[in-house]
């Protein structure tokens, strides 16, 4: 891994994510688990024959709660799927899952899709990133691994420093970028054909997974789901360095 990294100029080593740690735990609690139900089902067993009824019934709910504990843990741990795991770099990453390692510089990684899905049952959202590496190749960053949020964040901020600068370069020469369903020119935003000029763009931003244009002077806004605009964070910043949209500011 490390030759690999090397190999691509990668840098300094940073932080290992390892969607295998979680699978580890699980394994742990259920060893735990089994070797206390081991215990409890013949004490169980003595209690009663014992005529210690209260207690070997106490026993015995335990270690069927135990039980169902460990089975819900194997059930929910994938011990068959195979986790990935990514090494970080103050240059770019390494990924090693699904049968493959690839390594990427930050210059070869063309985009980032965002998605934050809120687990009502839990309480917490579970993020989901998917980069785009150049060639169209998608590398998935998800749950199965630790602190997925903070290296998505990490992944977003390299990739957006790199590519804004590029798109804007091709908005002020006169060309048309696209985010998705998105477009942006020097003209406005765009979206499946309707454009609002930049006179009328009130604001640009990310609101509750929604990447959201809205507007003034009645025109209407557009939006659509983070989770389906690529760079979408890219798409925000573009517009802020847009000149039009900087001269519209300062009037």
């Amino acid at each position: 891994m490390l030759e690999r990294a090397a190999a691509h100029g990668l840098g300094v080593p940073v932080r290992v994510f390892d969607g295998r740690s979680g699978r580890r735990r699980a394994i742990g609690w259920v060893v735990l688990l089994v070797l206390a139900v081991l215990v409890l089902a013949p004490a169980a067993g003595l209690y009663l024959a014992a005529g210690r009824f209260w207690i070997g019934v106490l026993a015995a709910v335990v270690a069927v709660l135990y039980t169902a504990v460990a089975g819900r843990i194997v059930l929910r741990a994938g011990f068959r799927e195979q986790r990935p795991v990514v090494y970080l770099f103050d240059g770019g990453l390494v990924y090693a899952g699904t049968g493959r390692t690839v390594a990427y510089h930050w210059d070869d990684l063309s985009a980032v899709t965002v998605a934050g899905v809120r687990d009502g049952t839990r309480g917490r959202t579970r993020w989901r990133f998917v980069v785009t590496a150049e060639g169209g190749r998608d590398l998935p960053l998800d749950d199965r691994l630790p602190d997925v949020r903070r290296l998505g964040e990490v992944v977003v901020a390299e990739v957006t420093a790199r590519v804004v600068p590029r798109l804007a370069a091709i908005v002020r020469g006169g060309g048309t970028v696209r985010f998705g369903a998105f477009s942006v020119d020097m003209e406005g935003v765009g979206k499946d054909g309707q454009v609002v000029p930049w006179a009328a763009v009130r604001d640009v931003g990310l609101v509750n997974g929604l990447v959201r244009v809205s507007t003034a002077g009645g025109s209407p806004e557009l939006t659509a789901l983070a989770a389906h605009t690529p760079n979408a964070v890219a798409l925000v910043e573009l517009c802020a360095w847009t000149p039009a949209a900087r001269d519209r500011r300062v009037r």
